[in-house]
């Protein structure tokens, strides 16, 4: 059955039981439900960033005089900002340019979700190319039909259910770079062509297709039908998603000869205090995401065979006075992630706009896999203070598929230490500072030749510390 009959199934299904009340403070709950009394909102976010790579350098050393050392003089991506990729360690940007509604259609029975975002990020710049594809966007429009008991379904694009990083609503968004894991590998970009190299990998693309930026991008989105529903026992509140989706871009792009299937489970302790989306509680959270995607391999259009897809993790959040009545209110975050199949890497060269390389590079084979760490503190000092630390670090390929394409060589280790300070001006204002202490190495060189190997000392030695500044407003 397409999906297009599932969704239409899943409705005609949803409409035949009878509503019951629920509570949660899931993520899941939060956005695809609306409270019964509730009619309509609209909603809306900016977001300012000032970002300096103070600490990188400009590659200097790389060899080979007709390919990279071509690339001598320039920053690496990990040394730019913004969706615009600028050879300059400073920029101003506007990640988040927001306006949304949300409501009731049939109080207790249907309710909606849209966003529509005009800001500089993936939603409206094609990955690694460096002009604006899009005016806005719209990330969300989503139906939610509440009638059967404990199976509410939602219908359309929305968050898809995985790391509490991505799925997480503004108001707990606390730092203001991505961790390297789920920027990498949870934000899918999407090609057509796979490259490694300068040239196409066969089998996987041809040289009229592999290209220097990808072609959409799922900003942890997708278009599908999610059954879901929260269950309050006690002090526990117990929340449930599976979403049957398409595995596609916000732009549409959907090249797989499948549907992707994403699994969420959440059971939170309720603590005293906090509201909405800073609900005092103690989170245990675990979630799976599995598909199929498919390149073109021929001018003719003839697709690839399929290449596995799989995200899993497991994860735990606190958030209130865990330590005691009086010693005021902290938060704690854990996050094991684990990739496999997949895995973009970085473009050719490491760098967009470059003299030589920038072929976009996925490691598709399934033996190709990753690994994510997250360990996150927070202490709220009043009302207005807010410090954060969080350590994090992604073991990108360690392991492979062992050969000349993608071997130990590819291998990199990303650790990230972030320090942030945060002053709420307002419930609805805020000004975030954060220092990023970043350290990545390339471990295996041992069957690089010596030129390679040298390369990938410059460029990933090239990477220094950076510092961010965000005012956030949100109405």
């Amino acid at each position: 059955m397409s999906l297009k009959k599932t969704l239409i199934s899943a409705a005609c299904a949803a409409m035949a039981g009878a509503a019951v009340p629920s509570q949660a403070a899931s993520w899941t709950m939060m956005e695809g439900a609306e409270p019964p009394d509730s009619t309509h909102k609209l909603f809306g976010a900016v977001q300012i960033v000032y970002e300096n790579h103070f600490g990188c350098e400009r590659m200097d050393g790389l060899q080979g005089a007709t390919t990279h050392a071509l690339n001598n003089g320039l920053f690496n991506n990990q040394c730019r900002s913004g969706p615009e990729l600028r050879d300059q360690k400073a920029d101003f940007y506007v990640p988040n340019l927001m306006v949304g509604a949300r409501g009731n259609f049939l109080p207790g029975r249907v309710n909606y979700f849209v966003t529509l975002n005009a800001g500089d990020n993936l939603a409206n710049y094609k990955t690694f190319k460096t002009s604006r594809e899009h005016t806005a966007t719209f990330t969300d429009a989503s139906v939610t039909l509440s009638y059967i008991p404990g199976v509410r379904v939602r219908l359309g694009r929305f968050k898809k259910p995985g790391p509490e990083e991505l799925y997480q609503g503004l108001d707990a968004t606390d730092y203001i770079f991505m961790t390297d894991f789920v920027n990498r590998v949870q934000v899918e970009r999407f090609i057509e062509g796979n490259a490694k190299g300068t040239a196409a990998i066969s089998g996987q693309g041809y040289s009229g297709n592999i290209k220097k930026y990808a072609d959409d991008a799922d900003v942890g989105r997708d278009t599908g039908v999610q059954f879901f529903d929260a269950f309050k026992r006690d002090k526990w509140t117990h929340s449930y998603a599976v979403m049957l989706a398409e595995g596609e871009g916000v732009h549409g792009f959907d090249l797989n000869s499948g549907h992707d299937t994403n699994l969420y489970w959440a059971s939170e302790y309720d603590l005293p205090g906090g509201k909405g989306a800073l609900k005092h509680g103690v989170k245990l959270f675990g979630w799976h995401q599995s598909g199929k995607r498919n390149f073109i391999i021929d001018s003719a259009g003839t697709k690839s065979q399929d290449f596995d897809k799989i995200r899993y993790g497991i994860g735990a959040k606190a958030l209130g006075p865990i330590f005691g009545e009086n010693r005021g209110i902290h938060r704690l975050g854990f996050e094991l992630m684990y990739a496999e199949g997949m895995i973009f890497h970085t473009p050719a060269g490491n760098i967009s706009d470059a003299p030589f390389g920038g072929w976009v590079q996925v490691a598709a084979e399934r033996e190709n896999q990753s690994r994510g760490i997250t360990l996150d503190y927070g202490y709220y000092l009043n009302k207005h203070w807010q410090f954060d630390a969080r350590w994090s670090r992604h073991d990108l390929l360690y392991k492979s598929l062992g050969t000349s394409t993608w071997g130990p060589a590819d291998r990199r280790e990303l650790e990230f230490l972030t320090l942030g300070a945060t002053y709420h001006f307002t419930p609805d204002t805020r000004l975030t500072f954060n220092y990023e202490y970043r350290h990545v190495t390339a471990p295996d060189q041992t069957t690089s030749t010596a030129a390679n190997a040298n390369n990938a000392y410059v460029v990933t030695g090239s990477v220094g510390d950076h510092l961010g500044l965000r005012l956030t407003h949100k109405f």
